[in-house]
């Protein structure tokens, strides 16, 4: 090596992971002038409990764990909103900055580990080209991480912050494990902060249980299981604190709550209905993450309509065979099957949560997809000849290139309420969620017999068992200036679901926002005058 090599290489290092950082931030830029749209309504605009500072020390401590709070059992994600809501107040521009600058971070640490994987491995291919090769193989995978669609609806929803923030604990852990030296002895600041991160993983979202499991993958493939005191600080201690967290967040979880007024149920209401629908599932991630065309925020039955569970299994199948096949072509992209395959374990369904799919839950697998994409662009098979080489290297900028295209879309789609809901009620017109979400973002638009159709189509699809729907119809016949019918469905509504009579109450339950209650309040007021 030339004198100046070493500067010379860590300078080109710094600026690739600045243009992928820049890439990042010019894609999303238009994000920063959206609203808030979805969960970030209620958890930023009507939730008082992010802007009191008061609320620091519990948050801080893991107290929250024990109290009727909004993600009480994560508090790391509360923590990063609480920030915001001390500079921001609630003004939109500054979360979703917070949230673009977390995703460009992600970014760069997904090209990390990307390069600690392909230069990790025992095997070594010729030293002329490998350099170059191997470069442009973890740029283009963490480019294709940080354009594809499927990250949007973390990155744009504030609220949804938690999976980049799982991410980028985890990916960090990895980072910190693979500057170890072995030779340089214990390292027990580096071992203790890989320790750290995997419990901030943890506390962020129930997908950061995968960190201590994904350091030790790393471990075992590109360390040779290396019997030093760091990698049992490192992955033994990440084990312990995650295991200790659940247990408390288990424990302490507060019963009854006002919030969580109702559990979540299996898809399909038994565990043996999850067990036909959650390989449909599977395969709809794999169809989202390699043609994502049919995105929505709100997947339910209805999405994977289209997938019999047979031609499910037979996917699966043929996606074991293929990556049995690649892993035994190349072990390094056994890391990245683990990573992929880690954090959803959580959100398969086999506890009940309260969506059965989403695609936030595919952010951070998506961190091994990248891995696994670079290890293909990286083979032997890629690299054998010139021409080869060129066209798998220019297909995949072209691939990247329609992901950011789909990926501006999708910004679009994110923006508004209105719009927002226009698409999800377009793609799963038979949920009941996209047709009230809608209903009301038209009645906000001042569209309001429009709002009245969707309205009631919501209460169409809740077989008329749901107050809020005729809460919903009610307003929006209001708005149209039909204040007697108003009057009747808010009767309805209050007999149905007896406590949309305190509307102050369902806003304290984060069950309301905050000026939809005001004027339900206000026709309350009207009819009770006229019984009067």
């Amino acid at each position: 090596m030339l004198p100046g090599d070493h500067k010379w290489n860590r300078w080109i290092l710094v600026r690739q992971a600045a243009i992928l950082a820049g890439i990042t931030l010019a894609v999303f830029s238009t994000t920063l002038s959206a609203g808030f749209v979805y969960d970030a309504r209620l958890q930023i605009l009507t939730d008082p409990f992010l802007h009191d500072p008061w609320n620091w020390p519990s948050v801080l401590s893991f107290r929250v764990l024990g109290m009727d709070v909004l993600d009480f059992n994560r508090p790391v994600h509360l923590a990063s909103l609480m920030l915001d809501a001390a500079v921001w107040g609630r003004e939109s521009f500054g979360y979703h900055l917070s949230s673009i600058l977390l995703h460009a971070l992600n970014v760069v640490l997904v090209w990390l580990v990307v390069q600690a994987v392909l230069t990790g491995h025992e095997e070594r291919r010729d030293e002329d080209e490998p350099q170059t090769s191997r470069s442009l193989a973890a740029f283009l995978a963490a480019l294709s991480f940080a354009v594809h669609p499927v990250v949007v609806e973390a990155v744009c929803e504030p609220t949804f912050r938690e999976d980049l923030l799982a991410a980028a604990f985890t990916l960090g852990a990895v980072v910190l494990a693979a500057g170890h030296a072995a030779a340089a002895g214990a390292e027990s600041r580096r071992a203790v902060g890989c320790v750290i991160m995997c419990l901030l993983a943890v506390a962020s979202k129930e997908s950061g249980v995968a960190a201590p499991v994904v350091l030790a993958a790393f471990w075992w493939l590109f360390r040779g299981g290396e019997r030093t005191r760091f990698w049992s600080v490192a992955i033994g201690g990440g084990l312990v604190l995650v295991a200790a967290f659940l247990a408390a967040r288990f424990l302490l979880e507060p019963s009854p709550s006002r919030i969580f007024e109702t559990k979540p149920d299996y898809p399909g209401g038994s565990f043996a209905e999850v067990l036909k629908i959650e390989p449909r599932i599977l395969a709809l991630y794999a169809q989202l993450i390699v043609f994502p065309v049919n995105l929505c925020a709100d997947y339910g039955l209805y999405s994977v309509r289209h997938l019999p569970l047979w031609a499910s299994l037979v996917v699966l199948a043929v996606l074991g065979l293929l990556a049995a096949f690649a892993v035994r072509q190349d072990r390094r992209i056994l890391f990245g099957l683990v990573l992929l395959l880690g954090p959803l374990v959580p959100v398969s369904n086999l506890v009940p949560i309260y969506r059965a799919a989403a695609d936030r839950y595919l952010y951070l697998p998506l961190a091994g997809v990248a891995c696994i994409a670079a290890c293909v662009l990286d083979s032997a098979w890629a690299a054998r000849n010139e021409l080869r080489r060129q066209t798998v290297m220019t297909g995949s900028l072209a691939a990247i290139v329609v992901l950011a295209a789909i990926c501006l879309g999708r910004q679009a789609v994110w923006a508004s309420q209105l719009a927002l809901w226009e698409n999800t009620f377009q793609r799963i017109p038979t949920s009941y969620t996209a047709a009230h979400g809608y209903s009301s973002a038209l009645r906000a638009a001042g569209r309001n017999e429009e709002a009245v159709a969707l309205a009631r189509r919501a209460i169409e699809l809740s077989d008329g068992k749901r107050g809020d729907a005729w809460l919903t119809l009610a307003l929006a016949l209001d708005a149209a200036g039909q204040a007697t019918e108003a009057d009747k469905m808010t009767a309805k509504a209050v007999e149905i679901d007896g406590r949309l009579a305190d509307p102050d109450a369902r806003v304290a339950a984060l069950a309301m926002e905050r000026d939809e209650a005001e004027e339900v309040k206000r026709i309350l007021t009207r009819t009770s005058s006229a019984i009067r």
